[in-house]
């Protein structure tokens, strides 16, 4: 009997010291230890037929203007820790250097202590909360949830950022966004956002003194945006419809009537503010990822967006008047009425197919209808000149007559995987246009151009 009570005794002192240790380790097991350290070097070179060589920008490379010349688009340093279930609370942020930042926030040429932010490409907090699926609840500045390919070019099939990307969607925005998983097939998203056009879209007042250095928001009006993700067969075949609506106007487009008056009366036109009902600019998004094997990806995206009112108007090349007396403020006034609009559309279809574990080819065609945008798309989203969708003449970028609304890239990608860490992509691009927006080596306007880009990537 004293044997069994031993016996007893040394087996509730085994699980006891047991329990015990388990837990030590688990208080061990510190907040940081679960911290993603991930990131990536980006270089490239890039050769296009031409006449842009040197030091000189080459806007049709979107995120790649040096042309004829060897770059290094983005160094990266990427450290997170996810919300979850086990872990309510998380962070991320993504320290950026390097040729990319320039178009993702301008101006990268202002790195002085207060005109940096642009070194910081990602940075939010975030909550979990068990609801559902789970939902996950970020504050912050972020990448866009609109578009298919990323800032990112090791994360896309091609190597080069297209020109559906570069011209009709924000790259980064600063607010807040909500995830909710609502099934295994279901999720939904609600965002928050300073701006519709991005931060950084806006740089023209960086030297005023009475304008934030940090540009993003030109009033109290928010950005909205929603997604909405279904797996319609699982691992196989994903939707996605991403949308963003917001006013990033401060004034509204006058109307016919105040325009006649002040042309030929010379009455003075009263500065009201923008509304959410004619002001804004609105965009669709629609992605559909085909993935029916390991080895093959099909991705399709459809991009719609509408300006209407001042956000339409203030893009174009027309003469503007000062509408409160102060110099500053001004319009730009067109025949439209209040309400006009500016839509432009935009398709864009992807594939890859690996052959191996080390090789792939990859494609990528799009083409954008900005027919009825009242200008090119180069100038629909950042003052600070994306004129890729128009010839450049002696005088200047011309805008109206070489341009006849549509553009195409067709781009071929031969893709080899060095050891676990190397990615290299050699791009074979051809952009055309109906109208002559492209010069050939000797400067001369022509519809088309071609071009190669060597891209190499190390990851970590």
């Amino acid at each position: 009997m004293r044997n069994k009570y031993n016996l007893l005794a040394t087996s509730v002192a085994l699980l006891v010291s047991s329990s015990v240790f388990a837990q030590g380790e688990a208080k061990e097991k510190s907040w940081y230890d679960k911290i993603n350290v991930s990131g990536y070097v980006d270089v490239f070179y890039m050769y296009t037929a031409n006449n842009v060589e040197g030091a000189k920008r080459d806007a049709s490379g979107t995120f790649n203007t040096q042309n004829k010349q060897f770059g290094v688009s983005a160094a990266a340093l990427d450290l997170q820790k996810l919300a979850d279930k086990d872990s309510p609370w998380g962070f991320r942020t993504v320290f950026q250097n390097g040729q990319n930042n320039v178009y993702q926030e301008a101006p990268y040429n202002q790195t002085n202590s207060t005109v940096n932010m642009n070194m910081l490409q990602q940075a939010y907090v975030s909550f979990y909360f068990p609801v559902l699926k789970g939902l996950t609840v970020d504050m912050g500045k972020m990448a866009t949830h609109i578009g298919y390919e990323l800032l990112e070019t090791k994360d896309n099939p091609v190597y080069t950022i297209g020109y559906i990307f570069f011209n009709t969607i924000p790259f980064i925005n600063t607010g807040a966004r909500a995830n909710l998983a609502v099934s295994d097939k279901l999720n939904l998203g609600f965002y928050l956002y300073n701006s519709v056009g991005g931060t950084g879209s806006d740089i023209t007042a960086y030297n005023n003194a009475n304008v934030s250095t940090y540009r993003d928001g030109v009033n109290k009006n928010k950005a909205v945006g929603t997604q909405v993700s279904y797996d319609i067969i699982s691992d196989k075949l994903k939707v996605t419809w991403n949308t963003l609506y917001g006013v990033d106007v401060t004034y509204a487009r006058p109307s016919n009537a105040d325009y006649w008056m002040n042309e030929v009366y010379g009455t003075p036109i009263n500065a009201k503010r923008a509304s959410y009902q004619n002001d804004y600019w609105m965009i669709n998004n629609v992605i559909l990822n085909f993935t029916p094997n390991d080895k093959t990806l099909i991705s399709l995206d459809y991009t719609q967006g509408d300006k209407s009112g001042a956000a339409a108007t203030l893009t174009d090349p027309t003469t503007q008047v000062d509408i409160d007396g102060t110099g500053t403020t001004k319009v730009s006034l067109t025949r439209d009425d209040s309400n006009a609009k500016r839509t432009y559309k935009t398709y864009g279809l992807w594939f890859r197919y690996k052959f191996t574990d080390k090789w792939a080819l990859a494609g990528r065609y799009e083409r954008i209808d900005d027919s009825r945008n009242g200008g090119p798309l180069g100038v629909s989203n950042n003052t600070a000149g994306r004129h890729d969708l128009q010839y450049m003449g002696s005088l200047g970028y011309n805008t109206t007559k070489y341009y006849l609304g549509s553009a195409q890239t067709f781009t071929i990608t031969p893709t080899y995987y060095y050891g676990d860490n190397i990615i290299i992509k050699v791009d074979f691009r051809r952009d055309q246009a109906k109208g002559q927006v492209f010069t050939d080596e000797k400067g001369q306007p022509q519809t088309y151009q071609n071009g190669v880009t060597l891209g190499i990537v190390a990851t970590f």
